[in-house]
């Protein structure tokens, strides 16, 4: 007999309210978690998917105790309040790839610097992972490819729940380097003069591995303009040098489609409008 810790009041329960109850607790589940929680709750020793979906899942679809945003995840919907919020949104996003981070502006609300309040989740995977996106209530759910997955990324906890997502460093680089990911340069710009706990070393590895001569250029200039920001105290004259030996050779552009005035020092053409994108900055 399998040994499973129920409660006392769960003694009383068919098996169908024990197995709601438990998907309650977690909120947000795949079909590999729903399936290995309901052969302990059932003790059925030779269950298949199909069983489980028929008895089980499938009523509870039907009574609207369970959603499902997208084949193989699976949402509680408490009657007496609906859960489905903020927080259920991003581990909603962390159920649909086992190799992933929530990215760009994702990652600007995480971290609780987002200028703007978006819809859109934004799911970063390697090449060759993408899913077709996907709406489930006030949320779009979009995968986008990145390089080097691996890089700077940081777990967080959301309701007992395990993300993975940019940390400060790598939500920097990358909304600098996709700014149209992020809600565009004005956004962008405005988002990070308040993201807390980006480094330099850590920055510099990044963009190293990047390898990408404009990045370091555009990371530059706005360091330049946050060098007063206490979030950025001392990270511009900490990786200043290192930077500006990036800026040699031909301009580049911060938007090819879009140039505007040309700064020396970081030997870039700017994006039109500037001035008024960094207003109260």
């Amino acid at each position: 007999m399998v040994l499973y810790p129920y409660y006392e009041y769960m003694l009383h329960m068919t098996k169908i309210e024990r197995l709601n109850g438990e998907i309650q607790k977690k909120g947000v589940i795949t079909s590999k978690e729903l399936f290995e929680l309901a052969s302990k709750i059932l003790e059925i020793e030779e269950m298949n998917y199909r069983y489980l979906y028929t008895e089980y899942l499938r009523k509870l679809l039907q009574r609207g105790m369970v959603v499902r945003p997208r084949r193989g995840i699976y949402v509680a919907v408490d009657p007496s309040s609906d859960p489905i919020g903020k927080n259920y949104r991003y581990i909603i996003a962390s159920k649909i790839r086992s190799e992933y981070y929530l990215g760009f502006h994702t990652a600007l609300e995480l971290h609780g610097c987002a200028y703007s309040w978006f819809k859109k989740v934004t799911i970063c995977l390697p090449r060759g992972k993408q899913f077709r996106p996907f709406e489930f209530r006030d949320s779009r759910y979009v995968s986008v490819s990145t390089s080097h997955p691996d890089k700077g990324i940081e777990s967080i906890s959301r309701r007992g729940h395990q993300l993975f997502i940019s940390n400060p460093s790598r939500t920097f680089l990358d909304c600098l380097d996709r700014p149209r990911l992020a809600g565009g340069w004005e956004e962008v710009l405005k988002s990070l003069s308040s993201l807390p706990g980006v480094k330099g070393e850590e920055l510099l590895s990044i963009l190293r591995s990047f390898d990408c001569k404009v990045c370091y250029r555009k990371v530059g200039y706005v360091l330049d303009i946050l060098k007063d920001n206490p979030y950025y105290e001392g990270i511009p004259e900490e990786i200043n040098d290192l930077l500006l030996e990036q800026t040699r050779g031909a301009p580049v552009y911060m938007d090819r489609n879009h140039p505007g005035d040309y700064n020396e020092k970081w030997n870039i053409y700017l994006i039109p409008n500037m001035n008024r994108m960094l207003e109260g900055i």
